[in-house]
């Protein structure tokens, strides 16, 4: 089915609802021309809710910190991609996985080195970007002040290029924007990601393996590994369906929800797909070890449709934007204070930082 330049915004998600998977898997031709969630809005940008949130840039990493506390670092030099770890929760639990980038944590399965805390990955036009066999993120510019009365504190802004390893040739660009806030209750990362196919046209493949993506603290598995060090285990899934465990995998939801104790405290994540992104409700790639991925191209593996069916085609210049949250909540919290919390996510717009005038 082709798919025409349209000016008007709702017009053409409207035209992306009528591209099916099998549509695309079939016409090949048909590209994006258009930004799918351009533009800025006039709108409030999350913010601490009462705690003070700075951001210090070493150079190396970005460390963010909830009023005197650490919530995160965004390391964007020492590996194949930029990650957020540490990830620390109300009472500085750690919400993630440590392995790789912390080798001596007793009761942490060494599977899967590239899942490194948080994340975005994928595999483009047929590189191997996620299991980082065949391509590398290399970020060239990391912001932190923006332009504003008053100026936002808590925004993070990466650039950076998706290149091949072999011949070190730049496929596409993103811009990354992270938002950043918390309270003593719960804490926050939205996530704006900007992909633009700055040189040439370029397809996210249709594969289970990507995209926005997390490793949870391995007390959340659903199930336990004694074979790899991990021997008990607490955690419980569901998502915005009621589906829950080792089911939720494959599936469309609005949002997913990791619930059990962490170094014997109660803790959640939540991880939330906004209503304008593509393909929402998006399936998830979701297992019961601990990896949690929002992923809308893996059609053939989660909707058993054909191989291909949920490629995605960008146009030379053209972009796509999608957007998520992660919270991490103390306690044990149910689905009904995760769909009020999701709600308030999805009903509120994002302004994009501006940058500082020099």
């Amino acid at each position: 089915m082709p798919c025409k330049f349209l000016m008007h915004r709702e017009k053409f998600l409207q035209c992306l609802q009528v591209v099916k998977a099998g549509s695309i898997g079939i016409n090949v031709g048909c590209l994006v021309f258009v930004v799918i969630f351009g533009g800025h809005v006039k709108a409030e940008t999350p913010t601490g809710d009462g705690l003070s949130v700075t951001l210090k840039d070493t150079g190396e990493e970005v460390k963010v910190m909830l009023g005197d506390k650490v919530f995160t670092e965004f390391d964007y030099r020492d590996y194949d991609k930029p990650i957020l770890y540490p990830i620390y929760g109300p009472g500085q639990v750690g919400m993630t996985r440590n392995w790789p980038m912390k080798k001596d944590v007793v009761g942490e399965a060494h599977d899967h080195p590239h899942h490194k805390s948080m994340w975005i990955s994928h595999e483009i036009s047929g590189i191997d970007f996620w299991g980082e066999s065949e391509g590398k993120v290399v970020t060239e510019t990391v912001e932190t002040s923006f332009a504003g009365s008053p100026k936002p504190g808590n925004v993070l802004r990466a650039t950076s290029v998706w290149k091949t390893k072999k011949e070190d040739k730049p496929l596409l660009t993103d811009q990354t924007t992270y938002w950043f806030g918390g309270t003593n209750k719960s804490r926050w990362i939205d996530c704006l990601v900007d992909f633009e196919a700055t040189y040439g046209d370029i397809q996210f493949d249709d594969t289970k393996e990507g995209l926005f993506a997390i490793r949870t603290h391995p007390d959340l598995r659903l199930t336990n590994a004694p074979k790899r060090g991990v021997e008990k285990v607490f955690g419980t899934a569901i998502n915005s369906e009621g589906v829950s465990g080792k089911a939720i995998w494959g599936k469309r939801a609005r949002w997913l929800l990791y619930t059990g104790m962490i170094d014997e405290r109660p803790m959640s994540i939540a991880m939330y797909d906004h209503p304008s992104n593509l393909r929402h409700p998006t399936t998830w790639h979701a297992r019961d070890y601990g990896l949690v991925t929002a992923n809308p191209f893996g059609m053939h593996h989660f909707l058993s449709k054909e191989k291909g069916a949920g490629a995605f085609k960008i146009a030379k210049d053209a972009h796509l934007k999608l957007r998520y949250r992660v919270e991490f909540f103390s306690g044990r919290v149910t689905p009904d204070d995760v769909e009020a919390s999701y709600k308030r996510f999805a009903e509120k717009l994002l302004v994009e930082p501006l940058a500082t005038k020099e």
